[in-house]
């Protein structure tokens, strides 16, 4: 692999082909119609008044005056009220508001599993959106899967904030490393615990303590290295889906070879000794700092990782390359996103024509038009164009609102978690298709949308026990027959096997549903 790299402007944003504006199909309701790409929307018609609730992860809310909003008023013949919540506490805000029975228009939920959402959606609270929705062509563009994960009892309660599905935490691995160490990709764990020895043993960046690859666990799962664990199971998740039913992954041989597998790496210094108590900058530094050469997660950062090594060690050559997928004991696996993250509710109080105006409004967001304004601003203010490419302004690099619809409006793209900074045209090609490589053999979780009450009520717990119980083992602070007695108690466990259960009655459901 060539070391010479030629790389964009930093602020050139590429794209693989023109941006095209498609229709939006917007029904005429009580505020007249949006058409996807117009700026001028029936001039006779009142704007329609839409109060909305939503997550901000900038400092602070956008001003009352903010340029992008202002534009998509105009755009849309809007008049919008925000409700911006941190997310330290949306989930605590949400519930609270939920309760109250006072909503806005739109109101994002993320926590769609929480008992309080679902409740209220069952008891008629939101409109059921399952028919209307196939009206607005740029919503139906989201991927089945999406909807599939938002319904309730079969029937779609919001419209969801669409995700591609592919490019999840799987190994960035440093591909000049790999060539001073003489080796390939890896493509099953043997050949991972390989590279991480060579990577340790020849200290590529010469940095005193190099280990193979960082990463961190979480209190309730492995975190980072989940990826091993799911390459182990063959499965995205706590369950697998084997002859129409799911298996709990912590019953099956496979687990335990991957906290064998752990243990080795783990005691052979390839990893962390302190991974228990990382954080996940602390786990990034030590990438940064060219002490690791791995670390799990989507391709889209990859440019970072690259940029951050660069600045702490200017003689580094980094080429941090995703690997779509590895090759466990049951076959080769790739985990499948859910789709979405969360959905906006429409209250039963809203009229049934404002609805209407509201999936128009959505609907904008998910065209090439709706999504150029979110992501990029307004043309001449904060980018221009450059061919296919977006230059982004000083007023845009000066001012990070300009980008706040991104909390909002959402479009499906197939290859949303690659970056789009930083790399050349080939680059972005070869990215492109280790998407598509990781789409052929990718899993999704077989217990997203689904939900067990005794998971709600007790999972957490059992979470933090079972992942307590593995680091010990990872660690060397448990042996393996500790290991198989905790497992034994937890198959004896009737609140344990319940959750099994309860999950199981409601994948039926699914399957029998199709």
């Amino acid at each position: 692999m060539s070391s010479k790299r030629k790389w964009l402007l930093p602020l050139t944003l590429t794209v693989a082909t023109a941006m095209v504006v498609s229709g939006c199909g917007g029904k005429d309701s009580a505020g007249g119609s949006i058409t996807a790409g117009s700026a001028s929307p029936k001039a006779d018609a009142k704007p329609t008044e839409i109060n909305i609730m939503s997550i901000y992860y900038q400092k602070e809310p956008p001003a009352a005056d903010n340029a992008v909003i202002t534009e998509l008023e105009k755009r849309t013949n809007t008049k919008l009220k925000f409700t911006w919540v941190t997310p330290n506490s949306f989930t605590d805000k949400a519930n609270v508001t939920l309760a109250s029975g006072d909503l806005p228009d739109l109101m994002m939920v993320t926590d769609i599993g929480g008992a309080t959402y679902r409740n209220m959606a069952k008891q008629g609270a939101f409109w059921d959106l399952t028919e209307m929705i196939k009206g607005y062509p740029n919503l139906m563009k989201f991927p089945e899967i999406t909807f599939l994960n938002n319904k309730i009892d079969g029937k779609l309660y919001g419209v969801p904030r669409v995700r591609p599905t592919e490019g999840n935490a799987q190994p960035l691995i440093r591909a000049d490393w790999l060539e001073k160490v003489n080796m390939k990709m890896p493509e099953t764990p043997d050949d991972l615990y390989n590279v991480l020895k060579a990577f340790k043993a020849s200290s590529p960046d010469g940095q005193k303590d190099t280990i193979g690859m960082s990463g961190y666990v979480n209190p309730n799962d492995m975190g980072q290295f989940g990826f091993i664990e799911s390459t182990f199971t063959g499965t995205n998740g706590k369950f697998k889906a084997v002859n129409g039913k799911l298996e709990n992954v912590l019953f099956l041989p496979e687990m335990k070879q991957s906290l064998e597998w752990f243990q080795k790496v783990y005691k052979e210094g390839l990893i962390p000794q302190d991974f228990a108590l990382l954080k996940h900058n602390q786990a990034k530094d030590l990438v940064y700092a060219g002490k690791a050469g791995i670390f799990p997660d989507k391709p889209n950062q990859g440019t970072l990782n690259n940029k951050q090594v660069k600045e702490i060690n200017p003689n580094a050559k980094p080429d941090f390359v995703w690997m779509p997928y590895m090759s466990g004991p049951t076959g080769k696996f790739a985990s499948k996103g859910n789709g979405h993250f969360g959905v906006f509710v429409i209250s039963k109080k809203v009229p049934e024509d404002k609805v209407k105006k509201l999936l128009d409004f959505l609907d904008y967001g998910a065209t090439d038009d709706g999504y150029e304004l979110t992501n990029y601003g307004i043309k001449d203010v904060h980018f221009t164009k450059q061919d296919n490419n977006y230059v982004l302004t000083d007023a845009a690099k000066n001012d990070p609102s300009f980008q706040f619809l991104q909390n909002i409006f959402s479009k499906y793209d197939k290859y949303s978690n690659v970056s789009t900074v930083g790399l050349t045209p080939e680059q972005m090609a070869r990215d492109k298709k280790l998407i598509d490589q990781a789409a052929e053999v990718s899993i999704p979780n077989p217990t997203d949308g689904l939900i067990s009450e005794t998971a709600t009520k007790m999972g957490s717990d059992y979470d933090k026990k079972i992942q307590d119980m593995k680091t010990k083992v990872i660690m060397g602070k448990a042996s393996m027959t500790d290991w198989d007695k905790f497992v034994n108690d937890l198959k004896a466990d009737t609140n344990y096997q319940k959750i099994q259960e309860e999950y199981n009655t409601e994948y039926q459901k699914r399957v029998s549903a199709k």
